[in-house]
């Protein structure tokens, strides 16, 4: 089946048409997130994310020439966009709050460092599930009703999860820390 008359049977409210376009479209939508972002957990998030936006204004999108594929590729590459300048504003944030803190010893530096490596090591070694809510709530400062929409979880379930995840994070940090 052609794509445009997929479009317009998904625009018609049509599940199996939505389905089937999704299904097509996906890997070329994943392959151009996981491009920007190397981890596969983020980049699954944001391709699923893709997706939700581009199902909220399909009655709104208008063929103008341009394939869908495009279409949805202009929401990925806004969703990455938007990402990068939270991280930035994070690390400005960051660094801004490091300058307060007055002069680093290059002591102080190294063990930052290691610090920093630890957690990432620990983060990568979590469950995806406790990736995406660490990273959802914390990193990104959502709420946990937009945490538990985003997860298909109620808002109990976003909580314990996050529980469960900061407490395997903190075990694993424990481990890496013994001699």
């Amino acid at each position: 089946m052609v794509t445009d008359e997929l479009v317009q049977r998904a625009q018609q409210g049509d599940r199996e048409a939505i389905e089937e376009l999704f299904r097509r479209e996906w890997p070329a939508v994943y392959r151009q997130i996981s491009r920007a972002v190397p981890n596969p957990a983020e980049a699954q998030d944001l391709t699923q994310e893709v997706f939700i936006r581009a199902l909220k204004g399909l009655d709104r999108y208008q063929p103008t020439g341009a394939p869908f594929r495009a279409y949805l590729h202009a929401i990925a590459r806004n969703l990455v966009r938007e990402r990068q300048r939270r991280q930035r504003m994070r690390l400005i944030a960051l660094e801004q709050a490091g300058d307060l803190a007055g002069p680093v010893t290059p002591e102080e530096q190294v063990l930052d460092a290691f610090a920093s490596a630890d957690l990432l090591r620990a983060l990568a070694a979590l469950p995806p599930d406790y990736q995406t809510v660490i990273r959802l709530r914390l990193l990104e400062g959502r709420s946990t009703a937009e945490v538990a929409a985003l997860m298909n979880r109620t808002p109990g379930a976003v909580r314990v999860l996050q529980y469960r995840a900061l407490a395997m994070l903190r075990s694993l940090l424990r481990e890496g820390a013994r001699p």
